[in-house]
């Protein structure tokens, strides 16, 4: 008896939205949509998969323009759904079936800028286009806060912040993060909080009460990234902004200045590091403080400066590259 991919993949969806797993869910859905919309079947069997319907497949996203790395993420989700059908239904699927598709991550699509680039960011003037400077100010506001993600930032509430620290959980991982709240993404949240009033959310983002919040979130996120791109060809950048830029930035800066790469996986709240487990029970929040402010020094130095010493009661602290690097 065949086995319908759709049906399939339908029912895994459900049990990862069930189970608070709502991105992988997602992600689930857009590609098995994107299958079978290049193979023009709803009634798509497992047992009609190939490797050459799905190089084929490739081949086609490769040239609608897409990434790579988009790709390689449909890719993948379809291997996830294709091995638990065999597991679970006992499916029968070509053993080379992913052998011919790229599965893994390209580096030579770059996502981070330089701090030089995220300083022009910031000063440019934006008075007289409020909807890119919204934009502008999210992409700031992503970055100070440690590279939160769009969706995180999004969804984040006014009662996560208390006295000057931040507390939420990611949604792809689930794990709390704290963030010491500098100066300069507080001025972007004051700056916007008259827009809030009346709403949980901390931002402007998610405010219409008759759409519902994941949809208000999608639409957001197409908004932001073409905002970002007319800001990138309004300051005639080689790299395009993207709604990943600011994470990747901060990720990039920190290693550049010497902060191991575990001490970066625990900020940023990674699942993958293994080796963020064994340090997490000795990082305080003063060490992550540390190094959120040393980063954004690149970019905002002098406020930096000025807040670290106000801080520390005319005391700026010593750089966490010179005390902390192995």
């Amino acid at each position: 008896m065949k086995t319908n991919v759709l049906s399939y993949s339908r029912r895994l969806s459900d049990d990862l939205l069930a189970a608070g797993r709502g991105g992988t869910a997602r992600a689930y859905t857009g590609a098995v949509k994107r299958l079978l919309n290049f193979v023009g079947n709803s009634e798509l069997q497992f047992e009609d998969l190939s490797a050459g319907m799905l190089k084929e497949f490739e081949q086609s996203l490769l040239s609608q323009g897409r990434h790579r790395n988009t790709i390689s993420a449909y890719m993948r989700m379809l291997r996830s759904i294709c091995n638990q059908a065999v597991k679970e239904l006992g499916v029968v699927i070509p053993a080379d079936l992913f052998d011919n598709v790229f599965t893994g991550m390209d580096p030579a699509e770059k996502r981070a800028v330089s701090p030089q680039l995220l300083t022009k960011v910031a000063r440019i003037d934006l008075s007289s286009a409020p909807s890119l400077a919204f934009a502008r100010d999210l992409f700031l506001l992503s970055f100070y806060l440690r590279g939160i993600p769009f969706v995180d930032l999004c969804y984040l509430r006014k009662s996560d912040v208390s006295r000057g620290v931040l507390r939420y959980r990611r949604s792809k991982t689930h794990r709390l993060l704290v963030v010491e709240i500098e100066p300069c993404a507080q001025d972007i949240i004051d700056r916007y909080l008259p827009q809030t009033a009346g709403i949980s959310f901390l931002l402007p983002i998610i405010i219409r009460k008759d759409i519902d919040e994941y949809s208000q979130y999608q639409s957001a996120l197409r908004s932001y990234n073409k905002k970002l791109h007319r800001l990138s060809a309004l300051m005639r950048l080689k790299t395009s902004l993207t709604s990943y830029v600011p994470r990747h930035s901060w990720a990039t800066a920190a290693y550049h200045e010497g902060i191991p790469v575990s001490f970066i996986s625990a900020a940023m709240g990674h699942a993958t590091e293994e080796m963020t487990h064994h340090y997490l029970a000795s990082f305080d929040n003063n060490t992550m403080r540390d190094v959120n402010r040393q980063v954004i020094a690149l970019v905002t130095p002098r406020e930096s400066e000025a807040s670290e010493t106000s801080r520390k009661g005319g005391r700026k602290s010593g750089n966490f590259r010179r005390t902390y690097q192995r």
